[in-house]
């Protein structure tokens, strides 16, 4: 096992420069991916304004099967390809031949998968409870196609080491997007509703034609520049059943949440007329749920998992190495950075629920203004655990234990489609939520024991610590919610005083120490905040370890 508080200078070898470029591009894909996830999370605001709840309904009972149609079409290859080709060009090999199985494979099965959501999108749609949106799942349907080819170049650059081309198409993506589906869908909206909804995905096409366009170009140019070398025709039949090989697992623990959602587009609104709600009704309240609330659920999950993401990649780098010490301060750090982050933004949108839906969402009028807000409530604990879930799934993958992660997540969404129909049945949408959140419990615990065998990491002193910070912030901010009349100055002090006072708390309690700041973004900063609060242990200006 490799000794990790060695004295000598180390920072010029080989390995060490290896690390540091993989930690260089993970930063620059954690740039790129929280510009473009924070644009793709923001624009849903506007267009749920647009569309309605009915509206948003509709858009969001045709995009699970989308989703789960590009993780269909894409197998986990791209993931894959990225890792074989930094193993072989490595090892000095050639590896253009490998970008070819990868597209070979890509462009057929994303081609059966725009034919099959074309043929069967009447179908679907009967299925679903509202057959108007056959015409969405026509209009997204041949993004699919391009969807695989951005996947597999991006998967390409990622193995080369360069990431500058992910993170540049991450934004161009969502930008795209954002300016013509919310133009479109404006536009539109005059020939009738489901004209908006279609609007809507045909900037989502659009998007995905100028993300491919980008990367075949870049691909294109950085070939000619560089003038690369290798037969891209000549490959083994081994090379291609290694590439299928590495990316099985990771491709079913890419589709079970998406598979997730994909039974949901047909359950609820169908087991919500069973209980007498008209279509309009139960679209709309279906719309609620995996739009505003979902999509106000996500953006601290997109924060947390786009700052991880520059510490987890790392954890496989020190598998291979055998660095265990090194292993579990990544594998501690990632999962208290996901707490920290996460349980103030739990504790703000439970409290200040129907203050944020008002706000955002100013078209909705008060019956569905409420359900949003009760939605909220329930789902905001998602924040946390969903991050930490995440984050114990790619350490697993990181340490070639991905099948572990697969179990855990089957379980999971197993239960959750039970508890779905059940519960649905019986207590409406809020049954929806409750379902979504003892999911992501139930996964949370299957993966936590499936790490802690490969691992001697325990957390459970600093979680406490933290959640019981989280509550005295909840407490505080009950204050501003009750005396403060204006709701944007209510949210504003409410927000910053929950921050202030867990980061106090937290910081006070020692959730996280000294070294574990000092390798965060804004580690000076963060350093010298720990120095004010936990005074008593610096001395004459140096730090003293207990």
């Amino acid at each position: 096992m490799k000794k990790t508080n060695q004295t000598f200078n180390y920072t010029d070898t080989p390995s060490v420069k290896r690390r540091n470029r993989l930690m260089g591009g993970a930063m620059i894909l954690a740039v790129g991916s929280v510009i473009g996830k924070i644009i793709g999370a923001l624009y849903r605001i506007p267009l749920t304004n647009v569309l309605g709840a009915e509206g948003m309904g509709m858009y969001q009972l045709v995009f699970p099967v989308f989703a789960l149609f590009m993780v269909l079409s894409s197998a986990g290859v791209p993931t894959a390809l990225s890792r074989i080709v930094a193993e072989k060009r490595a090892m000095g090999e050639s590896v253009k031949k490998y970008l070819f199985v990868a597209m070979a494979v890509l462009v057929t099965l994303s081609t059966l998968s725009t034919i099959l959501v074309l043929s069967l999108s009447r179908p679907l749609a009967r299925w679903q409870g509202n057959e108007s949106v056959a015409l969405g799942f026509q209009i997204i349907a041949p993004s699919i196609f391009f969807v695989s080819i951005t996947a597999g170049l991006r998967g390409w650059f990622q193995g080369e080491m360069h990431m500058l081309p992910t993170a540049i198409s991450n934004v161009i993506e969502q930008v795209v997007k954002l300016a013509f589906g919310l133009g479109l869908a404006v536009y539109l909206k005059r020939y009738g509703l489901i004209w908006s909804v279609a609007g809507a995905f045909l900037g989502v096409t659009l998007s995905e034609i100028v993300a491919a366009g980008y990367l075949v170009i870049t691909y294109l140019v950085r070939e000619r520049k560089h003038k690369v070398s290798g037969k891209l025709l000549s490959f083994e039949k081994e090379e291609g059943v290694k590439m299928l090989r590495i990316a099985f697992p990771i491709a079913i623990v890419a589709l079970l949440l998406p598979l997730s959602n994909f039974f949901d587009s047909f359950i609820v609104v169908n087991v919500l007329k069973l209980r007498g709600l008209s279509t309009h009704l139960a679209t709309s309240q279906y719309g609620l749920l995996s739009g505003p609330v979902t999509s106000l659920v996500n953006m601290p999950v997109v924060l947390i998992m786009s700052l991880a993401v520059a510490i987890v990649p790392s954890v496989s780098v020190s598998r291979a190495e055998r660095d265990i010490d090194s292993i579990l301060f990544k594998s501690r750090l990632s999962l208290k950075l996901a707490y920290m982050v996460g349980v103030p933004s739990a504790i703000f949108m439970m409290v200040f629920s129907r203050e944020i839906i008002s706000l955002l969402y100013s078209s909705l009028e008060e019956g569905p203004l409420i359900t949003a807000s009760n939605l909220l409530i329930i789902t905001a604990p998602n924040i946390v655990i969903m991050s930490v879930m995440q984050i114990y799934v790619s350490l697993l993958q990181a340490l070639d234990k991905t099948m572990s992660a697969v179990k855990g997540l089957t379980v999971a969404v197993v239960v959750k489609i039970v508890l779905s129909v059940v519960l649905v049945r019986y207590i409406g949408i809020i049954g929806a939520g409750v379902s979504m959140l003892v999911m992501s419990v139930t996964a949370l615990t299957l993966v936590n024991v499936s790490f802690l065998r490969l691992t001697s990491l325990r957390l459970h002193q600093p979680i406490a610590l933290s959640l019981f910070s989280g509550g005295v912030s909840g407490l505080c901010i009950l204050v501003p919610k009750a005396y403060i009349v204006h709701d944007i100055l209510a949210l504003f002090i409410g927000f910053v005083l929950c921050y202030t006072v867990y980061f106090f708390l937290s910081t006070l309690f020692g959730v996280m120490d000294r070294q574990e700041y000092h390798s965060l973004p804004l580690g000076k900063i963060l350093l010298k905040l720990h120095r004010i609060v936990r005074f008593w242990e610096y001395e004459n200006g140096t730090h003293i370890r207990s």
